[in-house]
Parts: structure tokens; sequence; C-alpha cells
């Protein structure tokens, strides 16, 4: 039976449907265990937009309910959302709606996360997790969704009401049907903490962060003066080379002082790929690259494929990605961030996609235009973006655009050596932990002493630990060795961030296997199980993996690469760049993805899970202690934490620190991970 609820009971009669009290719904409702949840908004700004109707079902007693919220506010059941599991697709939206009102439901169920962690490292466009796509993929129900767009102008009628209670009608049976996954996958305790996270993720984008204009303002007209620098230094470079000569116009200019004067002038746009493609050849680059879709060469000036290119005009490189980086900057963190600024707020919201990325981390912000508030401000939606704070450039300038408000102050927690620590527990690699129990904790000194050991003694180094003092040169030349090493990179990636021979890369890898044993086999070890099983665990307290989705298809593509088709491949394919040659290109390029991935999505997964637990008990610290939207949760990238609080609370940072470092403490046995809180008016990074 569908139940209506509304104020207005007389503009509805329908015999499909029945019109109820609001006492007759609130007894129904409180007699159920678990409700299905869902909102139909006038938009999806949940800070610009409101709730136009809201749906409760329940399987037992096959009912669904949609009360009109325009007639019928949601806070009347406020209890009633507070008090029950709630069971929602994609919940994190209908949260912040009712944030609005003060309610805040924390025991739910996520049908659209769940799905997400049940095929967590599946790529984009490959599945869907729209409720549609989960009811035909799980129960082989067909969902109508044709009129979605109607709803927000449209008002409620039959047709609409019947819309909103088909979209609470079939969660639980989707619900039952991945907890039958989760538990055949071992990740019943993952998709518990995903569902766990649901409410505070909504909360951190419901809260937003406030950014100073005026500081911003400044900050763009820098990167701007960065960038015209940056532009004229590539000019130049084009001016003063003959074989460059086609790019340069020759102006003459008239003067009344001092006469006519010679001032020539580069005619080339460097956000062109052509133009720079045609100067990139003429300086002898090889610009093409084969692309991984369709096998056909194209050309290329990406900065992966330049920069592998060494001796041919380092200068040229140099500069143009030196341009690029500038430009990066100034179109992404520059005018969008202002027109994000919610007028209600003052504050920039944007959206964190909870478990998009193939290692579970957070991941932010997107192309996909805020339309609600571009409408709002009357400007164009391509102007008006989410933005990505998680990609902010770590400057000074920068973060301290990002402040607290009047009366607050502004706290950044981060984990220190978080991923150093978690791989020295993951991998059980004595020398890592030996190093942060009993030395000094800093891995940049233990990696410079398995690389440089010789040059390090030579300085008077009789330690890991002496590095930093006595061989500082050597500490700071390992770090390019040191992260491409971690993220379980090869050689020729280790010579191209080291910049020295694949030869030489390939020594500094023998090195550290040999010194790192725990890691070298748990990487070892890691790479086989991916390709006997096509996943890797990610943590196994929680039982997240990551799926190589297209693992029986590179089984079948192994077992058909047999002797007889080495010899034709060797004799008739290789180095042609043909279909064949381009199968057994990307078979190995995806096998040495997963066998990087078996090493670092490990430690990195684990720190999201960490984070999600971390984040999770402060949403529940804040709502029990009465600090709902007076303690905000205001940005989270990777290992930080940002929040802003009012002045008088001042063992705040104290108590977010030992929230982190607890929820650390679950996932981290064999040692702590500190926090460490730095408090100000603004970003402190």
């Amino acid at each position: 039976m569908v139940y209506l609820v509304t104020g207005q009971p007389e503009l509805f009669e329908d015999p499909s449907y029945k019109v109820i009290s609001i006492e007759e719904s609130l007894q129904l409702l409180n007699s159920c265990e678990a409700l299905q949840f869902d909102t139909e908004t006038t938009g999806v700004d949940s800070r610009l937009c409101d709730i136009l109707c809201f749906q409760f079902g329940n399987k037992k007693k096959d009912f669904q309910m949609v009360i009109d919220n325009t007639t019928v506010p949601i806070t009347i059941y406020k209890n009633v959302l507070e008090s029950k599991y709630i069971i929602g697709q994609n919940l994190k939206f209908d949260l912040q709606f009712c944030y609005n009102y003060g309610i805040k439901p924390r025991r739910v169920y996520d049908t659209m996360i769940v799905e997400q962690l049940l095929y967590l490292g599946y790529p984009s466009g490959v599945i869907s997790y729209s409720l549609a796509a989960i009811a035909q993929r799980r129960l082989g129900i067909d969902i109508d969704k044709s009129i979605r767009g109607q709803i927000i102008w449209r008002g409620l009628d039959s047709q609409v009401i019947e819309y909103a209670a088909n979209d609470v009608k079939w969660l639980e049976d989707i619900m039952w049907s991945q907890v039958e996954d989760c538990k055949q996958k071992e990740c019943l305790v993952g998709a518990q903490l995903e569902c766990n996270a649901v409410p505070s993720i909504a909360y951190l984008e419901w809260c937003g962060i406030k950014l100073d204009e005026v500081k911003w303002k400044i900050k763009m007209d820098n990167d701007k003066k960065q960038l015209s620098i940056a532009k004229k230094a590539l000019d130049n470079f084009v001016i003063n080379r003959s074989d460059l000569s086609k790019f340069v116009k020759i102006e003459r200019q008239g003067d009344l002082f001092m006469g006519f004067s010679t001032e020539p002038e580069c005619t080339i746009n460097w956000s062109s790929s052509r133009q720079v493609i045609e100067v990139a050849k003429i300086l002898g680059f090889n610009t093409t690259v084969q692309d991984k879709k369709t096998g056909e060469d194209k050309d290329s000036v990406l900065e992966k494929h330049l920069s592998g290119q060494k001796g041919i005009n380092d200068e040229f490189i140099k500069l143009y990605f030196e341009y690029q980086e500038h430009a990066k900057v100034v179109s992404s963190f520059g005018q969008g961030h202002l027109n994000a600024i919610n007028p209600k707020t003052g504050r920039i919201h944007t959206i964190y996609r909870q478990l998009a990325t193939s290692s579970g981390r957070l991941s932010c912000g997107s192309n996909q235009p805020n339309k609600d508030l571009a409408k709002y401000k009357g400007i164009s939606s391509k102007d008006c973006s989410y933005p990505n704070m998680q990609q902010l450039p770590s400057n000074e300038e920068t973060r301290a655009a990002f402040v607290a408000p009047e009366g607050y102050l502004f706290v950044s927690a981060d984990f220190s050596a978080e991923e150093s620590r978690l791989g020295a527990d993951i991998y059980q690699d004595q020398e890592m932990l030996k190093e942060f129990i009993e030395g000094t904790g800093d891995m940049h000194n233990l990696f410079a002493w398995m690389v440089f050991r010789k040059e390090c003694e030579a300085l008077g180094c009789t330690s890991a630990k002496e590095v930093k003092k006595k061989a500082p040169q050597w500490r700071k030349a390992v770090k390019a060795v040191e992260f491409a090493y971690m993220f379980g990179a090869a050689a020729p990636t280790i010579a191209q961030s080291a910049k020295c021979s694949v030869e030489k890369a390939q020594e500094y890898i023998d090195s550290l296997d040999k010194g790192f044993k725990g890691m070298a086999e748990f990487a070892r070890k890691g790479s086989a199980f991916v390709r006997k099983n096509g996943y890797i665990v990610i943590c196994p307290y929680t039982g997240h993996k990551k799926y190589w989705w297209d693992h029986n298809v590179w089984l079948e593509r192994q077992k058909s690469f047999t002797s007889e088709f080495w010899e034709d491949y060797k004799l008739n394919h290789k180095g042609t760049g043909d279909k064949t040659c381009e199968i057994v290109r990307q078979h190995f390029q995806a096998a040495s993805k997963y066998d990087r991935d078996a090493r670092n999505v490990v430690t990195q997964g684990t720190g999201a899970i960490i984070m999600k637990s971390a984040m999770t008990t402060l949403f529940n610290w804040i709502v029990d202690n009465n600090y709902f939207n007076i303690i905000h949760i205001c940005a989270s990238v990777h290992d930080e934490l940002c929040c802003d609080y009012p002045k008088e609370i001042e063992d705040f940072p104290r108590i977010l620190e030992k929230i982190m470092e607890e929820a650390a403490a679950k996932y981290c046995k064999s040692l702590p991970i500190p926090a460490e809180a730095s408090v100000g008016t603004h970003w402190i990074h």
C-alpha cells in the first residue's frame, strides 16, 4: 500500500494510494525497526534548494509512504529518522537536506556505497551505481525514471507519488542481496564501516569551508604574474632559436622619442597542443604515442612522454612544463573558487566521492557544474563547478586564504608518516619497524642509507640516524627513488624520477629489495596473489578489496601466450605496432599496474579506512556533545582533517588528535601513528 501524508488531502483522490493523517503515519513508522528512506527535492544543492516530498517504506509491513514536505514539515519525523535504521540510495544527498532541519540520522545503510564497495576497482563506465541499474542487476526489476526531471517544477500528483514510492520500494531487497554478496566476499565489516562514514562525509560537504575573497584575489594576481613570467621565458626561448624563426614576428613600432625599433614577438599559443607539438617536432622530440583505446598513433606533448626523452632539449622541457604548471593553477584555482562561494552560507561546498578511487580514498570536486548555484548567481553553469579541495597547491599563500569565521579558530590535523608507518606494519618489514621503534623514525634517512650507503659512509656516517646531519645531500637525493619504490615503480620510472640511467635505477631497486626484505616479500606475494585471484585485499580487518575487473580476460589471454605464439610474435609482430603487438603491450601493462597496486594500494586504502573511521567518530562526538553546526568539518585531504571551531572550546584540537590516533590504532597494530594539530585563524599546512 502507498500512503500519502499531506496538508491538502482534497487535492489527491486515487484508489492506488490512501491519504492518512500525521498521527497515523507516525504510529505506523514507529512500529518498524528499519525504514527505507528517500527525498525528492527542488534541486541538488542542499544549501539553496528544499525538500518537495520525502518517502519511507518497509518491506515487512509492505508499504511505501510519501509525505508532502510543503504542507507537512519533515521536522515532525525527526525522532523517526534519528532512532530508526535508515536504508537509502546515495544517502549523502538526502542527509544534507535533513541537516538543514537539524535532523541527524546516524544508523544508516547506503545501497549505492555498498555496491561500489563490492565492485571496488572497476573503472567508471563499466558498471553503473544508479538505483535503476542496481535494481535491474540484482532483482531484475525495471524502475521507471522518465519523469525525474519534471518533479521539481511539477509538484505532487498521482504520477509523481508513484515515482517517489518506487524509489524506496526495493531498497531493502537490494540490501539483503548485497549482504549475501558481502558475506561471500568477506567484507561485511567494511560495508558497515563505509555506511557508518556516510553521515560524516555528508556533514563535511554540508559544512563547507570559508574562503577569504580578498586574500584569494591577491593570490590570483600573483598566480597570473608567475604565469606571465613563465610565458615570457618560453617566448624568449623561441625568439632566440633560428630553427623556430617561423614562430617569430618582427614588428616595427614607432616611438616619439626613440624613433623606430624592432621588437620580436613569439606567435605561439602555448595552450594550443597542436602548436606545441609542431615546436616539439622541430626540436627533435618524438611526439607519437599509441592511443590505448583505439591502438592508433597520435601526437602527444604530455609531460610523461616528453620528459622521458632526456637530452634532446632539456631546457624546453623545463620551461614548457613550468608554464603548464602555472597555467593549471590559474585555470583550476582562480575565479572558479570565488564563483563557488554559496551566498547563503558564505562558504565553499564541494562534492566528496567516497569510493570513486580504486584504493577507496576520498576524491573531491569535479567538472560537474553546480547548476543551482549558477542559476542563483545569474552566471553560466560552465563557470560554476564544484571545486577540487584535495589538489590545492600546498603553498602558504593558497592555504592561508581558507580561514575561520570571526570568533572561530581553524585546526588542521594530519598523521605523521602515515603511509610509511602503515607500510612497516602491513609488510612487517623489520628494518622499517626498527627505524620507528628504535631509531629516529625518519624514513628518508633509512632509504638514503640503503641506497647511498658508500657515499654516506664516505662523509662520516656510521648509521642511518646520522644521515640527516652528515650527509643531507644524499637524504635529499634519495626522495625521488624512495617515493617511486614505495609506489611499486619499475626501473624506467625510477630512472625518470631520479634522473639516472635505467641500469642505475635497477641497482637502487636491488639494494632496496635486499635491505627491505619484508616489503619486497610482501610485494612478491601480493603480485602472485592478484595474478591468480584477480583482486587485492586492501585491509584484512575490514575485508576491503580492489578487484581486477577483467581478470578472466587476462587469464585467458595469458593461457594463449604459448611458445608457438611467442615464436610467431617475434617473427611477424614484434615492433610492428599491429593489433597483436598492442594486445601484448596492454597485457603486460595491466600486469605491471596490478603488481604496483599489490604494494601501494594496501597502504593507501588502509589510510583511507583510518580517515573514514576517524571522521565517523568525530561526527558522532560533535552530535553527542551538541556541537552540530557549531564545530564544522571543513576539508579532508588524504591523511589530513580540517575543522573550524569556537575559540572557547579550547581542548578541541587535542580531542581531534586523540580521535585520529585511536582510529589509526585499530588498523596499525605494530606502531602508533601520531596525529599533530596546527591551530590558527587560517589553514596551516
